[in-house]
């Protein structure tokens, strides 16, 4: 999964293009046999979990007051800076990032999975279908081809009173074009998007679901479940 964080944006746009080979930003370099090399970055909290109690022991909540939702992570998730944010090609600005499975890989950086959570206006079933068709295509597309992406139909669901919208959206580039070998070609994006107070939020779930390229593991298919089982209205 590219990372295209607006605070790393010139690392993200190499990475896409896929331009960069023996000199790289972080010191990494091909092996004797071209593979690149990929630098494991061991998760780091920089932000501070709430202090709320999880509904699972050990797990980190995120509570963004701006949205109107909480929702929880796994302990081994990193919780990113308030100052990052990453912004859809719809517009979509997320905040309260969190990091799984984050690595270095020819001068930039990547991740295996991570989350998200923002204020859209709309309806929620038009919001969730537009944010996850939008970050599907943008995590998985590159600079030799656009991602193929498949929408699940619209589920909708109820949380502590408030009415929303679950929606998964599949992405897959093909292996054979694919020209940054440091990138999964499978995805998924899963948004749920809830009626709240304050507007229209949504919580943003994006994982690789295959481990093409470096040899680091994928997020746990529970887990996935569990933080997107997990988003509430704030109490």
């Amino acid at each position: 999964m590219r990372n295209q964080r607006a605070v790393i944006a010139a690392l993200s746009l190499a990475a896409a293009g896929a331009v960069l080979a023996s000199v790289t930003l972080f010191g990494s370099t091909a092996d004797d046999e071209g593979a690149p090399h990929v630098t494991v970055v061991p998760p780091t909290r920089t932000r501070a979990a709430s202090p709320a109690s999880p509904t699972r022991s050990g797990w980190q909540v995120v509570d963004d007051t701006e949205a109107g939702l909480s929702y929880e992570v796994p302990p081994n998730w990193a919780l990113a800076p308030d100052t990052e944010t990453l912004e859809s090609s719809s517009g979509t600005v997320l905040t309260h990032l969190a990091d799984f499975g984050t690595y270095l890989c020819q001068g930039a950086e990547y991740g295996r999975a991570f989350t998200g959570s923002g204020r859209v206006d709309g309806d929620p079933a038009e919001v969730a279908t537009e944010v996850a068709a939008a970050i599907a295509a943008d995590q998985y597309s590159d600079g030799t081809q656009t991602a193929a992406v498949t929408l699940s139909r619209p589920t909708p669901v109820v949380r502590d009173g408030a009415r929303g919208t679950v929606i998964r959206a599949d992405a897959e580039v093909k292996a054979g074009e694919v020209a940054d070998s440091c990138a999964s070609t499978r995805g998924v994006v899963t948004v749920v998007a809830l009626a709240t107070p304050v507007g229209t939020a949504v919580m943003v779930v994006g994982a690789d679901t295959d481990d093409r390229g470096p040899t680091v593991p994928i997020a746990d298919a529970g887990e996935l479940r569990g933080i997107t089982d997990s988003v509430r209205p704030r109490g």
